[in-house]
């Protein structure tokens, strides 16, 4: 039936052109945007998802940056403690030149103080976005001060919505170099301890350029080559150590190549084979330092004669001939080496290099060995000596904490960088378009548009044709 007050089919044409043009519409914000869920009108709880994660990754960023400023001051830091601890190796053989006779040592305390300055200015200038852990102030009146230093490296989000900070801490007072504060220190006892020259196998007799590539870093004793040196205490109990081909054959597997662990355990066996009143065995231990050097320790600590160890050379036997083990081999009665043990005690507590020794009343920042004459003077020398092997290995542990918070740091770097990528992997999968399907039916759309205003057209000419019916 065909009305004149309601045109039916013009209204159904009207009613699906206007859902084509509201589903137009939302396609092409999709296709404009890229985005299938770009406002909550679009779906509400996606959307709040994806805002939730947005947030999350603009805080992973944050913490992202975070991280990259305590790694470089962690880098910074490092790299200080790497100078100034070849410039405490390169101290330490001044040092053991100036216990050669005949050296002035008012000359060798100018390099001294050189090597000093240095290793002040290296600290001074370890400094990273305004922090400097090297070289610090740790009076109560430097409020900045933080005796360890946090870096942000995550955070995670309750149910309830608190959000939590987690922290790599770094040891400030357990690296740093100098400190203009003084505080009191309890310090422990210490082992007499007498240090190598250099690296066992760097030493000539352990051969570390032979062309035989095979040979470097053994010792070779089938001949006639021989280490002979007396250990003695303070309270008297001595041994004599001699290592040759006699002393090797039930210890090495080659005699012509003897390991450094082979030779190491010799000289124990050989300490610990001695057992008359005046024997070291369970007194002295040897071993190799974190370089390499042939090290002899006290199991005493403290100040008395026991954590007392001399090292010196005795002449080799039966026309073999003395090789060098980091200890010398000079003349019977020369080369003597002497490690003290320190009590327990208080001492004022500032950096690694400016803390005052028990033993010798001054820090490395201080020594100045310009006035050391005579036989006390040379114990003084050696004492000094021991006390900066002690600062090399305080440095060197202070390195070893830098560098596993480093790996700590980079590790988090690496895996916030992943997190941040998944979430925005999330986002993606809950608020990104198809763009070829939204592509397509756009297409789609857009036809079925036209095919709808022709429709609407065709409806709306209805009223003309009856109006065709009335004419004559």
């Amino acid at each position: 039936m065909t009305s004149l007050l309601t045109n039916i089919s013009a209204m159904t044409a009207l009613t699906t052109l206007k859902g084509i043009n509201n589903q137009l519409d939302a396609t092409s914000n999709r296709v404009s945007t890229g985005q299938r869920v770009s406002a909550a009108s679009d779906n509400a709880a996606y959307w709040s998802i994806a805002t939730t994660v947005r947030t999350d990754n603009a805080s992973l960023s944050a913490v992202k940056d975070s991280l990259g400023l305590g790694s470089s001051a962690v880098d910074t830091a490092y790299n200080g403690l790497n100078s100034v601890l070849s410039d405490l190796q390169n101290l330490r053989a001044k040092l053991q030149t100036a216990l050669q006779p005949g050296v002035d040592r008012a000359k060798v305390q100018v390099e001294i103080k050189a090597i000093q300055a240095k290793m002040k200015a290296t600290a001074d200038s370890s400094t990273s976005s305004g922090q400097n852990w090297l070289s610090v102030d740790s009076s109560p009146a430097n409020g900045s001060y933080r005796a360890t230093q946090s870096v942000v490296a995550g955070f995670s989000r309750a149910a309830s919505g608190t959000v939590t900070f987690s922290m790599i801490g770094v040891d400030v007072n357990a690296i740093k170099l100098y400190d203009v504060n003084s505080s009191s220190l309890t310090t422990p006892a210490t082992a007499g301890q007498v240090f190598g020259s250099t690296s066992l196998t760097g030493t000539a007799a352990f051969r570390p350029a032979d062309a035989v590539v095979a040979n470097r870093g053994t010792a070779d004793f089938s001949t006639t080559n021989e280490v002979a040196f007396s250990l003695s205490l303070g309270d008297g109990s001595t041994a004599t150590i001699r290592l040759n081909r006699a002393a090797l054959s039930s210890a090495a597997a080659d005699l012509t190549r003897v390991t450094s662990q082979e030779f190491l355990d010799a000289i124990n066996n050989q300490i610990a084979a001695d057992t008359d009143a005046t024997a070291l065995s369970g007194e002295v231990v040897a071993t190799l330092d974190t370089s390499g050097r042939l090290t002899f320790t006290t199991t005493a600590t403290g100040s008395g004669t026991t954590a007392q160890v001399t090292v010196q050379n005795v002449a080799a036997t039966g026309g073999n001939t003395l090789v060098d083990v980091g200890f010398g081999t000079g003349t019977a009665g020369t080369d003597a080496r002497l490690g003290r043990g320190s009590a327990a005690g208080t001492t004022a507590g500032k950096g690694i290099l400016d803390t005052a020794d028990g033993s010798t009343g001054v820090s490395v920042a201080t020594i100045d060995i310009a006035a050391l004459a005579g036989t006390a003077g040379d114990t003084a020398l050696s004492t000094i000596i021991t006390q900066v092997e002690k600062a090399i290995a305080k440095v060197t542990d202070a390195g070893t904490k830098l560098g596993a918070n480093k790996t700590q740091i980079d590790g988090q770097k690496t895996f916030v960088d992943t997190l941040m990528k998944a979430n925005d992997r999330t986002i993606g999968i809950l608020v990104d378009a198809d763009i070829e399907e939204e592509s397509t039916k756009l297409k789609a759309l857009q036809t079925q548009q036209q095919l709808a205003v022709q429709a609407l057209s065709i409806a709306n000419s209805g009223s003309q044709n009856i109006m065709s019916l009335f004419r004559s």
